[in-house]
């Protein structure tokens, strides 16, 4: 057993070896369908990258590698911590199996920011609108790089799915715009002595990734020349 521990990678080491082989399917996605000319012919689809000049792809594709290997190095670097610590039992038993799920519960739906309402149901608008746009766009680059007889995002399906993204994205910019009037023009005192300039960045970020997704499937719109659902 202490041979197989010698040689078996450290949890910092395989954080990095995930963050390296994320990056390289990462590059591999933007190659392969480019190549093979995966495209989906159904007449209710979206075709991804719609009259994007190549190098704005490889930029894309380069940028979201090399942020992988960044987020990979620095979780390593995390786990390097972490590993100097004495070893602790974690395992779920009979015992501690409720209080694991209460807690995980508390977390999931960030049961602290619900005991003021106003703050929960915004910070949850904030929270799910983001997961779900998060998992579109997952959905959305998995559909991409399938060959064209495995694709799945076309027809009713796709109907569905956008209908679903423009949801999140209208939940997620109402708790965006819930934040900054919170933050900058109602201002309780527990807020505002806690308000920091960078959260002024925080909020303008996040409402540009809401709004130019927005802008930018209504760029797609017009420049097809027809309503989405029609394609």
């Amino acid at each position: 057993m202490e041979r197989f521990r010698r040689w078996f990678p450290k949890p910092s080491q395989l954080l990095l070896g995930v963050g390296i082989v994320f990056a390289l399917f990462t590059i591999a996605s933007g190659i392969l369908p480019a190549i093979e000319h995966w495209n989906d012919d159904s007449p209710v689809q979206r075709e991804v990258f719609v009259n994007i000049p190549t190098a704005v792809k490889v930029a894309f594709y380069a940028s979201v590698a090399t942020m992988l290997l960044i987020v990979g190095y620095l979780a390593s670097l995390r786990a390097r911590n972490y590993q100097r610590g004495q070893p602790d039992d974690r395992r779920t038993t009979r015992k501690n199996a409720h209080r694991r799920i209460r807690d995980f519960r508390a977390g999931v739906w960030m049961q602290t920011l619900l005991r003021d309402p106003a703050a929960g149901v915004m910070h949850s608008f904030l929270y799910f609108g983001f997961i779900f746009l998060f998992i579109a766009t997952v959905i959305s680059e998995t559909d991409h790089q399938m060959p064209e007889s495995l694709k799945f995002l076309h027809g009713n399906t796709y109907l569905a799915y956008s209908a679903g993204a423009d949801i999140a994205g209208v939940i997620f910019l109402i708790g965006v715009g819930w934040a900054i009037g919170r933050r900058y023009i109602q201002r309780p005192y527990r807020i505002r002595i806690k308000t920091k300039p960078e959260d002024a960045l925080i909020l303008a970020m996040l409402a540009i990734i809401g709004i130019t997704g927005f802008l930018i499937e209504g760029a797609r719109i017009a420049y097809e020349e027809q309503p989405a659902f029609e394609k």
